[in-house]
This record gives structure tokens, C-alpha cells and sequence, in this order.
């Protein structure tokens, strides 16, 4: 009897506690309630879920989802209708946003907003506070869309424009440079004279000195080095101007027409398709190129060459960092996002804390890892000098391959954030150190030095001003072709300032109108 009655006292003190400790395990748990619910998107596959990526997500955080699948063709007409219908479902991987539908639908309540207190997701925190786009979409402190971040440039918020030029060429002809190599404008026009020359590629009539990648086509970017703003609008003393009519913009074309009739740029490069450049640089006809020069394209040009070029090796590609006539380096913000991702008005709070759950586990390394090279440890690990090498071919991960969910389970990753993360994880076979560090790297550090950084102007990209819109597409559109008119030309400064005058008060009275509107 005593122990029978020790026993219960025991239980009566033991049970309480039991019953205390039950809630706590579930709170240790946040993901312990099942969740299912629908994903609007144009990325999905039948066997989307049995890619290794998406199993592990699931499991991990104890969901299931469907696809509302849309075409592309459809999307802006299919997004619409169920926007207006207030029908679309809980979680929306959104293309083509537009500002302007987005604000309209948060009036009328199609979203959800999310948290203000973001650091339960340190991830998806980190990309907010890192990039400049998201205040665009705050409505009233509030965002209501999470647009997917491009992340080509991981190293400062710089455009990936840059010069690239054969090291080969320049060491043939006596010249001593870095992988990446500073220089006057005047130094630079010197080598290309030199090159013009010497032709150390030994290219007869085929030599081009300067190549851009659309030839012509990207001359009103080349004059950014004379006026960052050429033919839109620019911020001077606290008020807008239209840059056209500084004189930094009639000197970018006549020393563009310089380079041009001395046979520096290709000849009647300004009737070139897209790319053009670009392909004459790959074949091994040019000295330098000036183009989109990103992490990837960097890596494929260098190995382009080394198949086009006998004995050409990736240390023989370099960077020119130019400075322009002022003494910087004139730089751009690069395009920080395309598409987005956001919740409709009627999606469960805790379906949008899954899926932001989510989202930001994908943003570790170990889920990048995951989707850049499949399974760790089945299909790659790291060898003991800390390298990636990975157990299939080129083939296994081709369409028809076995092993071909490594390439699509990225789709999933792009339901947050689009692709590039994985250009920059340290021993990815995909890319060298040289062309990561070395140059990439190396050139945007340079940059960063001694920049004249023109920033985005989000108040022209989200006005709904119609003036500005009519001018833009009746005039700041024509620019390029104003400038090349200008440059074939046998009297630059003449069509230059016919195209000014023609539009200089209405230039001038919007810029008024927009200082008014943005800067009072």
C-alpha cells in the first residue's frame, strides 16, 4: 500500500510537469501543423516534386503545395483578371510587375502585407537592407511585394559594363599590365593606335582595335564617359536639366567620330545587328571589347577564346578600368531586379510564414550548394584540398540526361530570388578563381575607389507623368540614333545641335515640371 501511494504522489508531481513541457515542444517546433495551399507562377514541372531540392523543403518545413501553372504568353492578362476578381491564390512568384498595377491593387487590398519586422528571416533581411529597390515598393512603410534580386554584381551596386582586352596582345607588343589595368583616356586611345598599328594578332583588314557589343548601337553608352546622362535627365544645384544640351555630350560624339574615322571602331560598325561586336571579339578579330561583362559572361568569353584562339588561356583576358576625362570612373547602378514574389489579401498568416521560412533557408549556402550541383554526396563533395568535384557529365545533367533535376530544380530557388548566387560559392568548378577574384572582383573594387556613381532615378522610372512618357518615347529613345547620325556625319556639331534646338523648350519646360513635381 505505501508504495502504491509513493507511486501516485510521484505521478501527481511528475504529470504536471509533462503536461507543462507539452506546449514548450511544440513551440520548439514552429512547422508542426501541416500546410497546404496553391503557388501562381509560369515555373513548374510534372515531376517538380520530386526534385531533391523541393522533397527537402517540404519535409523540412512540413507543407505541401500545388501549381497554378500559367503560360507566358497568357501571364500579364491571366494576373490581371484574378487581381480584379480578388481570386488569386495564397502565394503569388510574380513576372512583369509593374509599378503602377502594383500600387493600384494594394489600394484596392489584393495583398498582404508583409512583416514589418523582418529578422525572423535574416536572409530575405539582408537582401532588403542591401539593395535600394524595396523603398520603390513601400506603401506607406509597408511592402507588399518581395521583388527577386539580381545578383549579378554581389561586390557594390555597379553596373557590369566594362572593357575587356586581350593580355596576349598587349604582352606581344611590349606592354607590362595587371589583369586588370588602369588607364587615361588618352593612354587608352594611345594602345589602340598602337594596336591599329602593330597589329600583334596579325589580322590584316580584319583587325578592329575597339569593338563594342552591339558596334554602333552602344555608342550612347561609350559617351557616358563624357556626360552619364546623355539625352535624359539629370539633378544639377537642386534642379532637373536635360543633359542633351550640356556640352559634355557634342565632345562624347566628336571624340567617338575620332575613334570612328581613324579606324579605332569597326568600319560601318553603326549598322550592326546585336551582338555583333561581341561575336568579332569571340572570333579573335578585336583588342578590346566594351559590353555586359558579368561574372558569367566573363568566364564564357575567356573559354570561347581559348576554343577560337590557339593557345589563348583565360590569364589571357584582361580588364581596362578607363577613367574618363574628369579623372573617375564613371559607373552606373546596375538593374537590381526583375519580377517578384507576394501574398494575396486572402493567404493565411502562417502560410506566409512558411513561405518566407523557406525562402530564406534556400538563401544559405547549403541550399545554394544544393541547387548548383545536386545531392552532397551522391552527386558531388568537396575533396580534401576543400575543391567541389562533381560525379556526372555534361551529359547526365542534359535533358535527357539522368541527373537532369539538378538544372531544373533552380527553378525553384527562383520562386525568391533570381539566379546568380551560385557564381560566387567559393571552389564552384563553373568558374575560376581568376575570373571571379582576379578580374571581376578586382575591377569593381578599382571602381569603387574613385567612382562618379549615377544612381538609379526612381523618380522617372515610377512617374506617371505623361509629358515625361511622350518625350521619352519621342525623344530620349531616338538618342542612339541621333548619336550615330552624328558620327558618320561630315558635320557632327551641326546635326548634334539641329536635335537639341528642335527640342530644347520642350526639354526645358518638362525639366522645370519635374523639379516642381519631385524636388520642391
Amino acid at each position: 500500500m505505501k508504495r502504491f501511494l509513493s507511486l501516485v504522489l510521484s505521478l501527481a508531481m511528475i504529470l504536471p510537469i509533462m503536461l507543462a513541457a507539452t506546449p514548450a515542444l511544440a513551440e520548439e517546433n514552429p512547422y508542426a501543423e501541416h500546410l497546404t495551399f496553391k503557388v501562381f507562377t509560369i515555373d513548374g514541372s510534372d515531376d517538380m516534386f520530386n526534385w531533391p531540392l523541393v522533397k527537402q523543403a517540404m519535409e523540412k518545413f512540413n507543407f505541401d503545395f500545388e501549381i497554378q501553372l500559367v503560360a507566358w504568353d497568357s501571364w500579364d492578362e491571366s494576373t490581371r483578371t484574378l487581381a480584379y476578381t480578388q481570386s488569386l491564390p495564397e502565394v503569388i512568384a510574380w513576372y512583369n510587375l509593374n509599378k503602377d498595377e502594383y500600387l493600384e491593387w494594394v489600394e484596392e487590398g489584393v495583398f498582404k502585407a508583409l512583416p514589418d519586422d523582418m529578422s525572423a528571416y535574416p536572409n530575405l533581411e539582408k537582401l532588403i537592407n542591401s539593395y535600394t529597390c524595396f523603398d520603390q515598393f513601400r506603401v506607406d512603410g509597408k511592402l507588399y511585394t518581395f521583388p527577386k534580386i539580381k545578383n549579378s554584381n554581389p561586390v557594390n551596386l555597379y553596373t557590369t559594363y566594362m572593357f575587356a582586352y586581350r593580355r596576349d596582345w598587349a604582352k606581344a607588343m611590349g606592354y607590362d599590365w595587371a589583369p586588370v589595368q588602369t588607364l587615361t583616356y588618352d593612354e587608352f586611345v594611345a594602345y589602340l593606335r598602337d594596336v591599329k598599328e602593330k597589329d600583334p594578332g596579325h589580322m590584316g583588314d580584319k583587325l578592329v582595335p575597339l569593338d563594342l557589343d552591339n558596334g554602333g548601337k552602344h555608342w550612347a553608352m561609350l559617351a557616358q564617359l563624357w556626360n552619364q546622362r546623355i539625352g535624359s535627365f539629370d539633378i544639377v544645384d537642386g534642379q532637373y536639366r536635360w543633359s542633351a544640351e550640356d556640352p559634355s555630350s557634342l565632345e562624347a560624339i566628336k571624340q567617338i567620330k575620332t575613334l570612328y574615322d581613324d579606324g579605332l571602331l569597326a568600319m560601318d560598325s553603326y549598322n550592326d545587328s546585336n551582338n555583333a561586336g561581341r561575336e568579332r571579339f569571340l572570333a579573335g578579330r578585336s583588342a578590346v571589347l566594351y559590353g555586359n561583362l558579368g561574372a558569367t559572361i566573363l568566364q564564357t568569353t575567356a573559354r570561347t577564346l581559348a576554343t577560337n584562339v590557339e593557345g589563348f588561356t583565360e590569364e589571357d583576358l584582361g580588364i581596362i578600368c578607363l577613367e574618363a576625362p574628369d579623372g573617375t570612373f564613371h559607373v552606373s547602378q546596375i538593374d537590381e531586379w526583375w519580377a517578384a514574389f507576394a501574398f494575396s489579401a486572402n493567404c493565411r498568416d502562417e502560410v506566409m510564414d512558411r513561405w518566407l521560412a523557406v525562402g530564406n533557408w534556400l538563401l544559405e549556402q547549403e541550399q545554394i550548394e544544393t541547387y548548383a550541383y545536386g545531392v552532397k554526396g551522391e552527386d558531388w563533395d568537396y575533396d580534401a584540398d576543400g575543391n567541389v568535384v562533381l560525379n556526372y557529365t555534361d551529359a547526365d545533367i542534359a535533358a535527357t540526361g539522368s541527373k537532369y533535376y539538378i538544372v531544373q530544380e533552380r527553378a525553384f530557388q527562383k520562386y525568391f530570388v533570381l539566379e546568380g548566387l551560385d557564381v560566387y560559392l567559393p571552389g564552384n568548378p563553373a568558374y575560376s578563381s581568376y575570373i571571379i577574384n582576379d578580374l571581376f572582383t578586382t575591377n569593381m573594387k578599382t571602381w569603387e575607389s574613385n567612382a562618379t556613381f549615377a544612381p538609379t532615378d526612381y523618380n522617372l522610372t515610377n512617374t506617371k507623368n505623361e509629358a515625361y512618357y511622350s518625350f521619352r518615347s519621342a525623344v530620349i529613345n531616338n538618342i542612339r540614333d541621333i548619336i550615330i547620325q552624328a558620327v558618320i556625319s561630315d558635320d557632327p556639331e551641326t546635326v548634334w545641335n539641329d536635335f537639341v534646338n528642335e527640342h530644347r523648350e520642350e526639354g526645358d519646360k518638362l525639366a522645370a515640371e519635374l523639379t516642381e513635381e519631385f524636388l520642391k
